[in-house]
């Protein structure tokens, strides 16, 4: 729920749902415990895991992504989802 003062302030401030999100997701409340805090220093890391994790979901998607072969909790085998010619 959002009050009147929160829709007005995102407005003025140019803070969207999704940045309101990720301070709830990732944010840590300060030594008196009444408000999130979502420093620079701790977006930072955020950030390199998200870059690293596009460039593994690119490349995935350059093999035209994978199948993972599971058995009960076992991983069985991996493998590209592209087709091989032989000749």
């Amino acid at each position: 729920m959002h009050t009147a003062h929160l829709q007005d302030r995102m407005r003025q401030r140019g803070i969207s749902e999704a940045m309101i999100g990720a301070i709830i997701t990732f944010g840590d409340w300060n030594a008196r415990g009444d408000r999130l805090v979502l420093p620079k220093r701790a977006i930072t890391p955020l950030l390199q895991q998200k870059r690293e994790e596009l460039k593994m979901l690119e490349r995935l998607a350059r093999r035209g992504g994978a199948s993972l072969v599971i058995e009960g909790e076992t991983l069985i085998t991996v493998y590209s989802n592209t087709k091989r010619t032989y000749s």
